[in-house]
Protein backbone atom coordinates (compact mmCIF):
# COMPACT_ATOMS: atom_id res chain seq x y z
CA UNK A 1 0.00 0.00 0.00
CA UNK A 2 1.76 3.53 -0.94
CA UNK A 3 0.52 6.65 0.19
CA UNK A 4 1.01 9.64 -1.65
CA UNK A 5 3.62 10.56 0.46
CA UNK A 6 5.80 7.97 -0.74
CA UNK A 7 4.81 8.57 -4.28
CA UNK A 8 6.16 11.83 -4.00
CA UNK A 9 9.30 10.67 -2.25
CA UNK A 10 10.48 8.36 -5.37
CA UNK A 11 9.54 10.64 -7.64
CA UNK A 12 12.15 13.47 -6.00
CA UNK A 13 14.55 10.59 -5.22
CA UNK A 14 14.19 8.97 -8.84
CA UNK A 15 14.99 13.16 -10.26
CA UNK A 16 17.54 13.43 -8.04
CA UNK A 17 19.34 10.48 -9.31
CA UNK A 18 18.90 10.66 -12.73
CA UNK A 19 20.16 14.26 -12.81
CA UNK A 20 23.20 13.40 -10.54
CA UNK A 21 23.88 10.54 -13.41
CA UNK A 22 23.42 12.72 -16.16
CA UNK A 23 25.92 15.64 -14.76
CA UNK A 24 28.27 12.68 -14.27
CA UNK A 25 28.22 11.51 -17.48
CA UNK A 26 28.57 14.55 -18.97
CA UNK A 27 31.38 15.97 -16.98
CA UNK A 28 33.11 13.01 -17.69
CA UNK A 29 32.89 13.68 -21.23
CA UNK A 30 33.69 17.36 -20.64
CA UNK A 31 36.97 16.20 -19.05
CA UNK A 32 38.07 13.71 -21.90
CA UNK A 33 37.51 16.21 -24.48
CA UNK A 34 39.58 19.26 -22.51
CA UNK A 35 42.37 16.88 -22.17
CA UNK A 36 42.13 15.41 -26.21
CA UNK A 37 42.15 19.30 -26.79
CA UNK A 38 45.15 19.85 -24.39
CA UNK A 39 47.04 17.60 -25.69
CA UNK A 40 46.34 18.43 -29.44
CA UNK A 41 47.32 21.77 -29.01
CA UNK A 42 51.23 21.30 -27.08
CA UNK A 43 53.72 21.97 -29.07
CA UNK A 44 56.27 19.02 -27.67
CA UNK A 45 53.71 16.49 -27.32
CA UNK A 46 53.14 17.03 -30.95
CA UNK A 47 56.55 16.97 -31.49
CA UNK A 48 57.25 14.00 -29.87
CA UNK A 49 54.93 11.76 -31.79
CA UNK A 50 55.70 12.91 -34.52
CA UNK A 51 59.33 11.86 -34.09
CA UNK A 52 58.05 8.30 -32.75
CA UNK A 53 55.66 7.44 -35.00
CA UNK A 54 56.85 4.15 -36.19
CA UNK A 55 55.34 1.36 -37.28
CA UNK A 56 54.52 -0.54 -34.00
CA UNK A 57 54.14 2.35 -31.71
CA UNK A 58 52.69 -0.15 -29.43
CA UNK A 59 55.50 -1.22 -27.26
CA UNK A 60 54.16 -1.79 -23.05
CA UNK A 61 56.86 -3.47 -21.59
CA UNK A 62 59.88 -1.63 -23.82
CA UNK A 63 61.94 -4.15 -24.87
CA UNK A 64 60.60 -4.58 -28.57
CA UNK A 65 58.53 -7.32 -29.79
CA UNK A 66 60.40 -10.07 -29.22
CA UNK A 67 57.53 -11.23 -26.64
CA UNK A 68 54.35 -10.23 -29.32
CA UNK A 69 55.33 -12.63 -32.02
CA UNK A 70 55.50 -16.68 -32.17
CA UNK A 71 59.15 -17.95 -32.11
CA UNK A 72 60.12 -19.41 -35.75
CA UNK A 73 59.34 -23.17 -34.97
CA UNK A 74 61.09 -24.19 -38.66
CA UNK A 75 64.46 -23.55 -37.29
CA UNK A 76 65.77 -26.69 -35.81
CA UNK A 77 67.28 -26.68 -31.98
CA UNK A 78 70.58 -27.58 -31.55
CA UNK A 79 70.85 -30.02 -28.70
CA UNK A 80 74.13 -30.28 -26.98
CA UNK A 81 75.89 -33.07 -26.60
CA UNK A 82 77.42 -33.69 -23.09
CA UNK A 83 80.51 -35.92 -22.57
CA UNK A 84 80.44 -38.00 -19.60
CA UNK A 85 83.85 -38.14 -17.59
CA UNK A 86 85.14 -41.87 -17.82
CA UNK A 87 85.08 -43.81 -14.69
CA UNK A 88 88.37 -44.71 -13.02
CA UNK A 89 88.73 -46.72 -10.06
CA UNK A 90 91.38 -45.83 -7.80
CA UNK A 91 91.11 -49.28 -5.52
Amino acid sequence: MMTTNMKIMFIVGSVIFFVYIYALLRAIYWGHNSQREDMLRDPELRNYYARHNEADFIDYDGHGNYGRFPKDKSKKQRTKKYKTPKQTNYN
